[in-house]
């Protein structure tokens, strides 16, 4: 066996793969290590595929070209900067589970900055 089998076969082994929310996050994170792929998603990836369903009931065109340049775009990180398979490829619930999450926190946010008198 070589290292590239052991190192995979480990990484695999630490995160399991599962359809509960903490655990594709926990999959999510090991995917996406590095800072440029990251900012790819974050930076340009992930606003370009909100615009995208903003757009949706005024341009359907525009939505469906912006969605797939967006996606285009992670695609590229993965294969280029972190050289693994996008984790949309791996569980496609991802997505989904990666917005319901930051929705939560951001909630949970505000609800802590909107409630007086709450330590922080």
């Amino acid at each position: 066996m070589n290292d590239s089998t052991t190192t995979s076969s480990t990484k695999s082994s630490t995160i399991p793969r599962t359809s509960r929310p903490g655990g594709l996050v926990a999959r999510y994170r090991v995917d996406h290590k590095n800072p440029i792929n990251h900012f790819l998603h974050v930076g340009v990836g992930w606003p370009m595929a909100t615009v995208s369903v903003v757009l949706l009931p005024f341009r359907p065109l525009w939505s469906l070209v912006l969605l797939a340049s967006a996606y285009a775009i992670m695609f590229f990180g993965h294969f280029v900067f972190e050289r693994n398979i996008p984790t949309v490829l791996k569980e496609p619930a991802t997505p989904f589970v990666i917005a319901l999450s930051v929705i939560r926190n951001l909630w949970s946010g505000l609800v802590r900055l909107a409630t007086p008198g709450r330590a922080r």
